[in-house]
């Protein structure tokens, strides 16, 4: 093997590290948010997904997956008694699912941060914020399109 050839096979090599690590995923699979607090949801026949308000601590957050790997992870907050907020949980860095923490959402491939309530970008990389979701609360259920 020429000196040629053995530089070009590592700067490959290195090159596919680098692509692997910036992967929306991170080696996770989609739909996974890694904190396994993940709350399964139930989509009635108009589309609406339903979760129940009692699984949403106060002043914390919770990841709810909408169903299928195609459908968007869902960061549900509960700021304060009775308050419900939603974001998607796609972080705007590199489209790693969030996981919850708290009163923060944390992107486990690169470290960003959210404010749950907000979804307001705390700590980069990511500096936009999460998209917000429109929430209703009907009897014992919190309710957002997804």
């Amino acid at each position: 093997m020429t000196r040629r050839t053995a530089l070009a096979t590592a700067g490959a090599g290195v090159v596919s590290l680098g692509l692997a690590a910036c992967s929306p995923t991170n080696g996770q699979a989609p739909g996974d948010n890694g904190s396994g607090d993940g709350v399964k949801a139930t989509k009635d026949a108009s589309g609406k997904t339903s979760v129940a308000a009692s699984s949403i601590p106060v002043g914390g957050s919770i990841i709810v997956q909408t169903g299928s790997q195609s459908d968007p992870a869902i960061a549900l907050a509960q700021p304060s008694s009775g308050k419900f907020v939603a974001h998607t949980a796609v972080c705007t860095h590199q489209g790693c699912i969030v996981a919850a923490a708290g009163a923060e959402l944390h992107c486990p491939c690169h470290g960003s941060k959210f404010d749950a309530f907000t979804g307001k970008a705390i700590h980069g990389p990511a500096s936009l914020p999460l998209d917000e979701v429109a929430v209703t609360v009907s009897g014992s259920s919190v309710e957002f399109d997804a």
